[in-house]
């Protein structure tokens, strides 16, 4: 096993190359009402959001709302991933010390996967979880384009019971913790409805949001099975959701909400949203 783990979608959901990828980047965040990188009013209060992972040319404007309010202070990352595929472990940590992009490599932080794997007995380090797996991956170039420098621990989920997620999430706000000097910001990375028309997105995505916003994770899990909702990353959402609880967190701000067909009108789209949490 190399210690890197290279790109797996570059060339697909985003550029492979680093000029075309920094320009697709720049553009999301120019494109965005929030204007030109750089811009944005700058939050240190913000310990964790919701971001989605489509293609960056769909996507990526609505994740630019969330992004463009990081500063500096955010220096360490991590990234609850959504196993689309459902391959190898349901809970896997990176086995790999590095991840690649078109625009460089990020280290993965070690000691804060220690304090997390010896917390939950049900982590395991595992590659097939992650290694063609995007919705991690596709967050990376914009955490470049916005952080100068930050290391990242990413955790790619499938099943999980709701004891399993509240326990992952107490041991994810313990490793943000651990270490008060230095601010962890916790992302969960998911898009919301799949493929149904913009009038019945808008109206799935509202119910998935509710308790978002209301930082309910109970609440998310109960309305995404009794609304039959797809929501890709909700395990990751209601995840994160637990951790933020543990750290206090205050409110929750719907930064944005769009669809696919915002981009390239279509009748079937799919459900975005960039939610900040802060404390």
């Amino acid at each position: 096993m190399t210690s890197i783990r290279p790109a797996a979608v570059a060339g697909s959901f985003y550029p492979s190359a680093a000029s075309e990828l920094s320009t697709l980047v720049e553009d999301c965040f120019q494109t965005s009402p929030l204007g030109p990188h750089g811009t944005t009013e700058k939050s240190r209060s913000i310990i964790a959001g919701l971001v989605p992972h489509a293609g960056a040319i769909y996507s990526g404007p609505c994740a630019a709302h969330l992004f463009s309010r990081l500063d500096t202070s955010h220096q360490r990352i991590i990234i609850l991933g959504v196993n689309h595929r459902g391959h190898g472990h349901r809970a896997a940590l990176s086995p790999w010390l590095r991840w690649q992009t078109p625009l460089g490599e990020i280290a993965v932080n070690q000691h804060l996967n220690e304090i997390i794997r010896a917390r939950v007995n049900f982590l395991a380090d595992e590659p097939n979880a992650h290694s063609q797996e995007h919705s991690i991956e596709i967050e990376l170039p914009f955490l470049q384009y916005t952080l100068p420098d930050f290391d990242f621990v990413p955790i790619s989920l499938s099943r999980l019971s709701l004891d399993e997620c509240a326990e992952l999430g107490g041991a994810i706000a313990a490793a943000c913790q651990a270490e008060a000097n230095t601010r962890t910001l916790v992302l969960a990375s998911s898009d919301l409805s799949h493929y149904l028309s913009p009038k019945r997105t808008e109206e799935l995505d509202r119910l998935a949001l509710q308790p978002i916003l209301a930082l309910d994770p109970e609440g998310l899990l109960r309305v995404i099975a009794e609304e039959n909702i797809s929501m890709c990353g909700v395990i990751p959402t209601a995840i994160m959701l637990f951790a933020v609880n543990a750290m206090g967190a205050r409110r929750a701000r719907l930064l944005s909400h769009c669809h696919s067909g915002d981009v390239i009108p279509m009748r079937k789209v799919v459900g975005y949203a960039a939610v900040a949490i802060e404390h």
